[in-house]
């Protein structure tokens, strides 16, 4: 097994940070090689799950989230931790995609973005209290992507 880390990233629980999060993962998956396309899915999914945190897990209470980056066996491994509230959101129901988008009620769609755009999503509470969240990508396209 072949282990390359990028490092951490460690930020306020505010809105105002998730650019520097964004240019954290966008730099890691250049760094392990990954195409525009599977660094752009990794921001997204990154963003969106920083941003559940920031707005349900700390509902406005200070707090910290650390964003961490690796190179498993060609995928790469995004682990945000927190120390929110539990929430596991492997464990929520996927959205009504047969609603039509301009008449869903706004939200709900984060987790199925993070699913829709991650190989896996693997969440464990912290023995000390918060989350662990574990998105996974791998380098190789997707038979969508050729």
């Amino acid at each position: 097994m072949s282990v390359t880390g990028a490092g951490s990233i460690r930020i306020a629980a505010e809105s105002g940070h998730l650019a520097e999060v964004r240019a954290f993962v966008r730099e890691a998956s250049e760094r392990f090689g990954a195409s525009d396309a599977i660094a752009a899915d990794l921001v997204q999914a990154v963003d969106e799950a920083v941003c559940n945190v920031i707005l349900h897990g700390y509902a406005g209470a200070d707090g910290e989230i650390e964003v961490a980056a690796e190179l498993r066996d060609r995928q790469i491994e995004i682990t945000v931790l927190d120390r929110s509230g539990p929430f596991d959101p492997t464990a929520a129901a996927e959205p009504d995609l047969s609603v039509p988008p301009l008449a869903r009620k706004p939200g709900g769609m984060g987790i199925h973005l993070v699913r829709a755009a991650t190989d896996e999503v693997h969440h464990r509470v912290r023995a000390d209290g918060g989350n662990e969240l574990k998105l996974v990508r791998s380098l190789e396209p997707r038979v969508e992507e050729g």
